[in-house]
């Protein structure tokens, strides 16, 4: 009997598949039954070739060898796959395999993950896709209900394989210029340098700017904070002036000259895409943009809670209506119940705003399954983040927030005064949903929103007291990464064009969603930029490396551009050997460039520690979780941890502590106070529940006076609540 082949993107995908296949018995590297062979990646086991591969002279890294240009460009299985390549191989050619199902990730790169695969295989079956935005079984059975011939995808398989060709060619081209003209380990890429630059134009802006005092006046009077305003705004630059208007309003008696009260709706913010998700859960728990994807697509793969992670939508489809009561009732018996049975019974539905089907592209917004989430066991980073998506889903339902908006004006002395003051008529879908976070921030003093009592126009304001509040004109704000991911999707302010502008939004700005986290974890890799709390600083070597990198590879209309492109291939609108042509002429462009510079590269971070491996000094670099030495031979490629960054605190200072090695011990320290200890010495005492004492903290204290080297406690926060519960 014939059986169908279903070749997915991961091995919890394959098994949720067989499952609901009915397909039971495991082999190694697939699962069979009567009618289906369910097998998967891992991710890529296929990619493009070395340029070894292609001669023998690109094995070592040469200036003179540069351009590398392939006249035709090659695949190989990648290392640590070939076995399970050589397992996906086997299913795809046997006999009795007749239809070939793809059914990895729903994106252009899951699809290209499958067409390296099976084109490495030689096998020349029919072929189908399955397209699904979600891993539950109904979304699986109406998948495999709706099959659709493999070719309708062949142009997003195109448009997948030109982005990895032009990353090739435009990528490994110019990082092996910049590596060998400069002597230096440096990369540079389409997404990650006008990514870099972005951050380098912040740190610019902020070193030019120069603080100018200012200040503003308050009154306090009728329970009421007012603020003055003058004729150009609330701010005085000269402090002689703005003592002069305090001695105005010395004992002076106001009057309020109008009251202005407005209602207004506000409402419910758009559904999450991946970036918009990933910017909130920064914003408000500090989670990087990797782990909040992470942990998304445990949700998604795993417990089975969201649909489709990498999306760039938040609009959903008009089908997508008929599954609104299962996705709610799925929420009814958890600590959403009251909620989803208002929704119920008022019979709410999604605005129709929320229905979109143009500004959907590959996948819907995210939504919550129709699996209850009583029964899974979530991580608490997990629950966090099914949590913003549960609340933003069903805060739509409840439509907008009405609030009464109330301004106060009021004279004294022939000055003007305002007040502000919100009151909340019908909370709507701020009775559960979080507001959206900020992520635009501003150097603009506005006047704090307050609750205003009953006041009436022509009533005497008595007793006032004001006062001067001297304040400074603030520079930029760092990037966190949060607001780095915003300046990402939208990165018009740092080109000064307005047909450029209108291409960067209409692309999407930098790079994907599903790119975008790794881009910024590749640049705290490379050593590129670094972190001081949340706020993220460009290196001296990322600051280096943008002075060096030529112009056209900085900016972000570039990566635009390409999207702009890849999108019309995938579509059909643009031919890929065009495209293809284009990025050899702009690889080879960048290497002549790289070539003629006249530039030069400084270590200004060189140790006088030796490297192990090759002898060459050791760099000293702040990565983002701790400090390190590596090797600036790109050919070693030797590194060495010096500290790494914890989240415990002193149990003396409760400064953070960093983890080190001395003399073959772990060892936790703290650079401000010099307390330290053995990591298992402490990780023993915990377990055995021994409590810490004075005299403990007094013998540690003692013993790090005569050693040289820090150290800390590596269960701090416990011992310092030990102490704590001791004293009281």
């Amino acid at each position: 009997m014939s059986k169908t082949l279903i070749l997915a993107e991961k091995p919890s995908v394959g098994r949720d598949l067989a499952r609901h296949l009915g397909a039971k018995n495991r082999r190694e590297g697939y699962i069979e039954g009567d009618k289906y062979i369910i097998t998967w990646a891992l991710g890529h086991l296929v990619g493009l070739a070395d340029p070894e591969k292609y001669d023998e002279k690109y094995s070592k890294w040469r200036l003179n060898t540069l351009p590398m240009m392939p006249e035709k460009m090659k695949t190989v299985i990648l290392p640590g796959a070939r076995k399970q390549f050589s397992t996906v191989k086997k299913q795809l050619l046997r006999k009795d395999v007749d239809k070939i199902i793809i059914a990895t990730d729903a994106g252009r790169e899951g699809e290209l993950v499958a067409r390296w695969i099976i084109d490495k295989s030689g096998a020349k079956k029919p072929m189908y896709r399955l397209w699904i935005s979600a891993q539950t079984d109904k979304a699986i059975r109406d998948g495999m209900a709706q099959l659709q011939p493999a070719a309708k995808y062949d142009n997003l398989a195109a448009s997948a394989l030109a982005r990895a060709e032009a990353d090739w060619l435009v990528g490994l081209n110019i990082t092996r210029a910049l590596t060998t003209r400069f002597n230096a380990q440096l990369s540079a890429g389409r997404v990650q340098t006008p990514t870099l630059a972005m951050i380098v134009a912040r740190e610019e802006a902020i070193a030019r700017f120069k603080a100018t005092p200012y200040y503003v006046i308050t009154a306090n009077g009728a329970g009421v904070r007012w603020e003055w305003q003058g004729k150009d705004g609330n701010r005085i630059y000269s402090e002689d002036a703005a003592q002069a208007l305090i001695n105005k309003l010395r004992d002076q008696t106001g009057r309020i000259t109008g009251i202005k009260e407005k209602k207004r709706k506000v409402n419910p913010p758009l559904l999450y895409d991946l970036t918009t998700l990933q910017r909130d859960a920064n914003a408000r728990q500090g989670m990087s943009p990797k782990d909040t994807l992470h942990h998304l697509q445990r949700l998604y793969e795993v417990h089975k809670l969201v649909t489709y992670p990498r999306t760039d939508s938040r609009h959903l489809t008009e089908d997508l209506a008929a599954s609104m009561p299962d996705r709610l009732a799925a929420l009814r018996s958890g600590p959403y119940g009251a909620v989803v049975k208002e929704i119920i019974s008022q019979k709410a539905q999604l605005p129709a705003g929320f229905y979109n089907n143009a500004k959907v592209s590959n996948h819907h917004a995210l939504l919550p399954t129709e699996v209850r989430p009583g029964s899974a066991d979530l991580n608490q980073h997990e629950h966090f983040i099914y949590k913003l998506i549960v609340e933003r889903f069903l805060g739509a339902f409840l439509g907008p927030a009405e609030v009464q908006d109330t301004s106060f004006e009021a004279e004294v002395a022939g000055e003007r005064f305002t007040a502000k003051g919100e009151v909340t008529l019908n909370a709507g879908w701020r009775a559960v949903a979080q507001a959206e976070a900020a992520t635009v921030e501003s150097d603009e003093d506005e006047a704090p929103v307050q609750a205003l009592p009953r006041l009436a126009k022509g009533q005497a304001l008595k007793g006032l007291t004001s006062s001067k509040n001297e304040r400074r004109t603030r520079p930029p704000h760092r990037f966190s990464e949060g607001t780095l991911l915003a300046a990402m999707e939208n990165p018009q302010a740092f080109v000064d064009d307005a047909h450029a502008n209108k291409i960067l939004k209409e692309s999407g700005g930098i790079g994907t969603p599903a790119t975008r986290a790794d881009i910024i974890e590749k640049l705290f890799k490379n050593f590129y930029i670094t972190k001081e709390g949340k706020s993220i600083l460009p290196t001296a070597k990322g600051r280096q490396l943008i002075d060096l990198v030529p112009a056209d590879l900085r900016s972000p209309l570039l990566t635009a551009q390409w999207e702009e492109r890849l999108a019309a291939i995938a579509k059909g609108q643009e031919d890929p050997a065009a495209f293809d042509a284009d990025m050899r002429h702009f690889a080879s462009d960048l290497v002549q460039a790289v070539k003629k510079s006249e530039a030069i590269f400084k270590h200004d971070n060189e140790t006088a520690t030796p490297c192990p491996d090759c002898g060459k000094l050791l760099l000293a670099v702040e990565g983002k979780r701790g400090k390190l030495r590596v090797c600036p031979d790109p050919a070693c490629g030797y590194r060495e941890t010096v500290s790494q960054k914890t989240g415990a605190r002193c149990p003396q200072c409760r400064k953070p502590l960093v983890i080190i090695q001395k003399d073959g011990h772990k060892l936790y320290a703290c650079n401000s106070c010099g307390f330290r200890d053995r990591f298992d010495r402490f990780n023993d005492r915990h377990k055995g529940g021994q409590k810490s004492t004075r005299r403990d903290v007094a013998a540690y204290q003692k013993k790090q006076a005569k050693e040289k080297d820090i150290g800390a406690n590596a269960f701090a926060d416990a011992w310092a609540a030990a102490l704590k519960n001791k004293d009281q």
